[in-house]
């Protein structure tokens, strides 16, 4: 896998109650956690703004 410049993360909106998505720019990529299900990522481990984050995405088999 590549090393990401940006990921387009989601994460839970609580006011509109819904899933929303933001592109966070990553400044360190430290690897990713994948789904059990479809092999694919489902987090990613980034230092992004100066601080070290987990970012969660969409797995392949969450995608309709």
């Amino acid at each position: 896998m590549e090393t990401p410049n940006e990921i387009n993360s989601v994460y839970w909106d609580e006011k509109t109650k819904s899933w929303q998505y933001k592109i966070v720019k990553v400044e360190e990529y430290h690897g990713f956690t994948e789904c059990q299900h479809c092999r694919r990522p489902m987090s990613h481990n980034i230092k992004s703004d100066g601080e070290f984050k987990v970012v969660y995405v969409k797995c392949a088999c969450s995608r309709s």
